[in-house]
Parts: C-alpha cells; sequence; structure tokens
C-alpha cells in the first residue's frame, strides 16, 4: 500500500472517529442546567423545527371522536401523515392518546426525527386519569373536592394523578379549573371548585403544586394548566363559551386571583377561554396575555389554545377573515402552542418568513416548551412500560384517597330525623336514575370497568348483609321517565319503611344521553325531565323519603327543599361514591362538607350568590317568592352539634398589618364529626362598594363528641384591602367585622393608619 493511500484512509478514518465521537449533541448532556440546554438545542434548529413545536395534534383513537360543533371538519389527519410529520420535527405535542403503547409508537416516530426532541403528550386529568382508555383511579369531582374544603385532598389527588400519568407516557395535565362561577346554568359547574374566588384560589394552588411538585423536574411530575382565562363562568345564559361582558373592577376582584394565585404558584401554562371578555377574543387578548399576566403578574410558562378557538377568532368570533389572520392574531397575542390541525404550521411559516410575525416572538415560545421537555427529563426517559402501569395504576394508596374524596364531599342539606338510618329497617326500596349509575364518575371520565366502581345501590346492599330487604326500582333514563317505572316506583314504595332516591344529573363524557357537562348547559335548574314527579310519587305512598343527589351542579328545587324528609349533595364523588353515599347515610361517616356555591330558589334568581354587595337587596322583590336563596354557600349540616366560644380579635389594628384572631370550638353532640370554620371580613363602610362578606380564611378540622379545640387564624393585610376608584390596592381605615361561618359570632376591628 503506498503512502498516499495510508495518509488517506487515516484521514478518512480520523474524520469517522471525530464524527462518531461529537455524535452526541451538547444538548443531549443530562448535567447541564435546562436553561442550558434549550440554548444549545434551539442553535440547531430550524425555522420548520421550531414551529412544529408550537403544534399540537390529536391521537388515533380522537378521528372516531368527532364534534360535530366543531367548524372544520378536517380537524386531524391520518395516522400515516401524522407520523411523517413527527419524523420532520413538525408536531411538539399530542392530545387525546388513548393509551401508554399509543404514547410509545408516538415517541418513537419522534426519535426518528434529526433533533430527536421528545412529544408532550397532554390529557383532561381533571379529578384522575380519566380519559386514559382503561382502568383508572377516578377522584370526587372538582366541586366536590370544593366541598371538602380541604385544599390538602385536592394536592394529593393532583400528586397520585401526576404519578398515573407518568406511568402512562404522559406529561401534561388540562388542570385545574380555576374559573369562577357566576352562573348556575353552566354545564361545566362541576370541573370548577365553586362561586368564591378564595376558595377557588387555595384548591387551584393546592393542585398546581400536586402535579408539579417544586419545578416539575421530578419523574412522577407533570406540567400543570390553569383553564380557561376568563370568563366562563359569567358567559351570556350560562352557555359554555357565549360572550362575558363583565366590569374590570369584577374581573380584579373576582376571576383574576385564582390565576394569580396559579402563577405564585409556579404553574407552567396557561389555556385561554373560549369566550371572548368585553368584545376581546381571549385567544387574541394581547393586553391580558402579553400585557397583564406576563407583564405584571410575571407568568414564566407558556400559553396553549383552547380546542380549535385559534380558528374560531375568524369562524365563530368573526375579528379577522381567514385562518391565516386568526393565527397572525393568536401568536402575536403571545399564544405559544395551537390545539390542534394541519393549517397552523403552514400559516405560521409563512408569517414569519413574510415578516408579519417576527422570529423572537417564535423563538420565545419554543424555548418555554423546550425547558418543560428537558426539566421533565423526557429526553432520557421518553418511553413508558407495562410494568410502570401496573404498578401505578389504582395501586392501594390511589384507592384509599379516591374513597375518602368522596367521603369528605358529602353536604347534608335537610334532615328531619331520618338519618343517619338505622340497622333495624325491615325494607329499603333504592331508585332514581343514579341508583345502579356510574354517572358517580362525573365528567373527564371514561366508563369503568364495573368491579372499579361502586354504586349507590351496591353501597347499600353492602351496609345492609342481612335482616332488612333491598328493594330496587330501575329508572333507565335522568330526562324521561316512564308511567310504567312511576307507577312501580309508587307501588313498592308503600311497602317500604324508608325510600333512598338517587336523584340528579348525568355528566359523563362520551354518554349521549348525558344532561349536563361541557356544551350541554342547563335551562332549567330544577331536577331534569320527569324527576319530581318520581319522588311526589314516592312521597304520597307514604314512605320516609331520603334523597341523594348526584349532579355537578346546584339543582334548585323548592318541593324538594320542602317535602324530603332528608336530602344528601353528594356531588359526583367518583368511583368508590356509592360507598360514601351509603356509609353517610347509615352514620359510618358524619356528613361534614359545605356548600362551595349557593344554590337559588330557581333559574329565575340568578345571578345568586353570597358575597354579593349591600344593595342587592335593599329595594324589589319576586312576586310570590323569597329572593333569598335556598341554600348559601358554607351551608352544610352535620350528626352532631358544634359550639363556638371566646372569639378573641383585637379591637384595633394598622391599616398595614396582618391580623391574628382565635376561637374556640366544641363538638356538644353525641357523634364524632368534622367542622369546617370559616372566617369572613365586612369592611362596614368603604368608599367603593365591597361584598356582605367575603371569606379569607377557612380550615376543617374533626372533633370527636366532647372535644375542644382552640384554632389560630392570620388574616393576610392583603384580604382587607379593595380596589379604589383609580383600581389601586388599599387597606382604608375604619371599622371591619370579622364573622365566623354561619354560626354569625361577630368581632369588630378598627384599622388605623
Amino acid at each position: 500500500m503506498n503512502s498516499a493511500l495510508q495518509r488517506l484512509i487515516l484521514s478518512a478514518f480520523f474524520i469517522i472517529s471525530t464524527n462518531s465521537m461529537a455524535a452526541k449533541p451538547t444538548y443531549l448532556d443530562a448535567s447541564l442546567p435546562s436553561e442550558e440546554r434549550v440554548k444549545l438545542l434551539m442553535q440547531e434548529m430550524t425555522l420548520d423545527e421550531k414551529i412544529g413545536q408550537m403544534c399540537q395534534f390529536v391521537g388515533e383513537a380522537s378521528d372516531i371522536d368527532f364534534d360535530s360543533k366543531d367548524t372544520k371538519s378536517n380537524y386531524t389527519l391520518a395516522l400515516g401523515a401524522r407520523a411523517g410529520l413527527i419524523k420532520e420535527g413538525k408536531i411538539g405535542s399530542f392530545l387525546k392518546v388513548s393509551t401508554y403503547q399509543e404514547a410509545n409508537i408516538l415517541q418513537s416516530l419522534a426519535e426518528e426525527s434529526r433533533l430527536k426532541i421528545p412529544l408532550l403528550i397532554a390529557t383532561d386529568a381533571i379529578h384522575g386519569h380519566g380519559m386514559y382508555m382503561g382502568a383508572t383511579t377516578i377522584y370526587a369531582t372538582q366541586i366536590g373536592l370544593a366541598a371538602s374544603f380541604e385544599p390538602e385532598l385536592a394536592e394529593l389527588m393532583a400528586k397520585y394523578t401526576a404519578s398515573e400519568m407518568r406511568a402512562t407516557g404522559f406529561h401534561w395535565a388540562y388542570s385545574p379549573n380555576i374559573e369562577v362561577v357566576r352562573d348556575s346554568r353552566w354545564g361545566r359547574i362541576g370541573e370548577t371548585f365553586g362561586e368564591d374566588p378564595y376558595l377557588v384560589t387555595e384548591m387551584g394552588n393546592a393542585m398546581v403544586r400536586g402535579y408539579q411538585g417544586k419545578d416539575f423536574s421530578s419523574s412522577d411530575n407533570v406540567i400543570a394548566s390553569s383553564k380557561h382565562f376568563v370568563g366562563g363562568g359569567i358567559a351570556y345564559n350560562g352557555v359554555n363559551g357565549a360572550p362575558a361582558d363583565v366590569s374590570e373592577r369584577t374581573l380584579h376582584e373576582i376571576f383574576f386571583p385564582p390565576f394569580v394565585g396559579s402563577i405564585e404558584n409556579g404553574v407552567y401554562t396557561i389555556m385561554p377561554a373560549h369566550n371572548e371578555i368585553n368584545g376581546i377574543p381571549a385567544h387574541a387578548h394581547e393586553e391580558y396575555l402579553t400585557d397583564l399576566i406576563r407583564g405584571e403578574w410575571g407568568f414564566e410558562g407558556f400559553y396553549i389554545s383552547d380546542w380549535m378557538d385559534i380558528q374560531r377568532l375568524e369562524s365563530a368570533h368573526r375579528i379577522v377573515d381567514s385562518e391565516r389572520e386568526a393565527d397572525k392574531v393568536a401568536v402575536l397575542a403571545g399564544m405559544d402552542v395551537h390545539m390542534q390541525g394541519p393549517g397552523f404550521f403552514d400559516n405560521v411559516k409563512s408569517l414569519v418568513e413574510n415578516g408579519e410575525i417576527p422570529q423572537s416572538r417564535i423563538d420565545h415560545a419554543v424555548s418555554k416548551i423546550l425547558y418543560a421537555k428537558f426539566q421533565l427529563g423526557l429526553f432520557e426517559n421518553r418511553y413508558t412500560s407495562q410494568e410502570a402501569v401496573e404498578n401505578t395504576l389504582l395501586n392501594k394508596s390511589h384507592r384509599d384517597l379516591a374513597l375518602k374524596t368522596a367521603q369528605k364531599s358529602m353536604v347534608l342539606l335537610k334532615n328531619n330525623g331520618v338519618l343517619p338510618l338505622g340497622k333495624d329497617l325491615g325494607r329499603i326500596l333504592v331508585t332514581g336514575p343514579n341508583s345502579d349509575h356510574q354517572a358517580l364518575l362525573g365528567e373527564w371520565a371514561r366508563v369503568q370497568p364495573d368491579n372499579n366502581v361502586i354504586t349507590v345501590l351496591e353501597g347499600i346492599k353492602a351496609q345492609y348483609t342481612s335482616g332488612t330487604k333491598i328493594d330496587y326500582v330501575a329508572i333507565a333514563r335522568h330526562d324521561s321517565i316512564s308511567k310504567a317505572e312511576l307507577s312501580k316506583a309508587k307501588k313498592r314504595a308503600g311497602k317500604a319503611d324508608v325510600v333512598i332516591a338517587v336523584m340528579g344529573e348525568n355528566s359523563l363524557r362520551f354518554d349521549k344521553n348525558k344532561t349536563s357537562a361541557e356544551n350541554v348547559d342547563r335551562p332549567t335548574l330544577n331536577l331534569i325531565g320527569n324527576q319530581i314527579e318520581l319522588l311526589k310519587n314516592i312521597k304520597a305512598s307514604g314512605a320516609k323519603l331520603v334523597v341523594v343527589l348526584v349532579n355537578g351542579g346546584p339543582i334548585a328545587s323548592e318541593w324538594l327543599t320542602e317535602n324530603a324528609d332528608a336530602i344528601v349533595e353528594a356531588w359526583e364523588p367518583g368511583m368508590f361514591g356509592g360507598q360514601a353515599i351509603a356509609e353517610t347515610l347509615v352514620g359510618k361517616i358524619n356528613p361534614g362538607g359545605k356548600l362551595p356555591i349557593t344554590v337559588p330558589r330557581s333559574v329565575g334568581h340568578l345571578q345568586s350568590f353570597y358575597n354579593h354587595k349591600p344593595s342587592a337587596f335593599h329595594r324589589g322583590g319576586f312576586y310570590l317568592s323569597s329572593r333569598k336563596p335556598l341554600y348559601y354557600f358554607g351551608y352544610g349540616l352535620s350528626y352532631t352539634t358544634f359550639e363556638y366560644t371566646n372569639l378573641r380579635v383585637p379591637t384595633s389594628m394598622s391599616t398595614s398589618d396582618n391580623l391574628s384572631m382565635s376561637v374556640d370550638i366544641k363538638n356538644t353532640g353525641a357523634m364524632d364529626g368534622d367542622e369546617v370554620v370559616m372566617i369572613y371580613i365586612n369592611d362596614k363602610i368603604s368608599t367603593v362598594t365591597t361584598p356582605v362578606r367575603k371569606l379569607v380564611a377557612f380550615k376543617r378540622i374533626h372533633l370527636k363528641r366532647g372535644e375542644e379545640k382552640t384554632l389560630n387564624f392570620t388574616i393576610d393585610n392583603k384580604d382587607f384591602a379593595l380596589l379604589d376608584r383609580h383600581m389601586k390596592s388599599v387597606v382604608e381605615p375604619g371599622e371591619f367585622e370579622i364573622i365566623i361561618g354561619d354560626r354569625l359570632k361577630v368581632a369588630t376591628v378598627n384599622a388605623q393608619k
């Protein structure tokens, strides 16, 4: 071999060896901080690859899950086309993925791309990993969690949900829903925390902490998404996605605080609302998305659009004349990720190349998305396994918590002495459309295997193993009870000592007969269909009538309130809801939940909420009806009694200081039980109107019979503040009332400069 050839071979070998040693890009070095890895990766990315990170698509199973209300029929692509886009680095995330196997396949396609950037897999994990196709842990829905007044439960639920998500290859929860409800007709109330901004904030903050941990760097963490910004709970006629016309004062006082709290707790993504706010669609609201949320509140994460809402800037809101312009307006306003559809990529690329969207806007969005992927550890571990699934889903800790969330969510609305039920009853009739129905699971949950859910009928049977006959009359539909069913129920009720009628709503995600949920809003607040007629027939039989309500939003029925012997508001208590309800009815569980939302007398009494302004009831009234609601926020009975004494509140405070106070609570009844202690304030005289009472602190405690505890509270100075005429937050000198729950224990403190 001549020397020239040798030199050529050696030179080629050196080049190959050098390239081999340098084959691993520096951004794959896991020892580097995530921020540094983002910078390194972005230096390698083309414009196409950057825009790809902003594109979210749906998984294969969603091809048969088409919503006819969507504005475009071509909202997805065939799997083959999507596979090609993934390999080209033109898709950054997915939703509506059904199984861990599908998640792994998608990630393997991403690993074939030039830069091997993993995908974010997202899902609506509202109260458990309920959209996964398989048995998972389903907890009480958010409105039930709110009724518990235990943020610790919400945090632990989110933590456990995150672990089930990661075990199945998911990394991004479209939760919590921290919209404040002001219209009880809205079908999505079940996935909210109710009407009070303080309670919503505390529960939402807890869920963010549960999902994300400290910095979402653990293998059990996911990124959260606080939604929907803003005003869905006060839209026209309670219709989902309808416009919200609401004053800036009310936005700042009522609707903004939960989002401020989420940001302070590190939430990494925010989802704007379907609706417009005072004439500007949320997805195009630069003044809010960029100036307010990022600029003033310091949001460091990224925005994800709600389902096709960028397209709806053209089709529904009509502020632009094309999807291209819709994409332009949304991205310039601050939107970072598009859910979903194939047109966004081409439009944004053209807009950048034409100089209509600056490169800096794209770079900002992509840097935030990549940071999440690095921080979650997806570059090192993008796959999951059957073993992880089997070891995590439905484990004992998760199942125990599911039962606990159900137990803690129970609210006793009425009891004339019939509850708790005795063990010596001869015959119990169980009936009603929710008596043996998975409506217990609520919205954002697939139907579970029968052995994964305890219905009310099953729960009652488990409590009476002998000596008591459990009769059952099936009711097929919530909205249409047949004459035969009415007659049968009345006849069988006449033979029973007590009738347990399980009534309410059905918000199961994929049930064609659902009566309430997303895009299924309520024209009435009464029991839907002829459910009241069923109850009247039972009452006419002479039997004792115990009504259990399974529902997302409040049920307003004066007849029910006046005629039932007992009413238990169970909300949508999840997979073990039937057990929790039965245990409550027989007294194994003493109900301690409180209403997180006001129950009006009728749909004609809207709006109804406890923290109204002083002039709300000073003039006028309804013909032949009280203006007051059936039950206020914070209402809830117990099988025992509690006594409040020794309210200790300083007589004066500085307008710049916090307030320390305490009160003694004693269980004076014959049964152990939980009490929710709620602290409200009332600014007696203020330069702008303030609510008659405002929740500023709460604590749920357990007291054995005869037990007494002292509770100490510190009320933050900011809770005494109002927004003055210039929308500046100030604590005005003057008298404040300190109010303890519905016990109406009142003390007065004088705030001085």
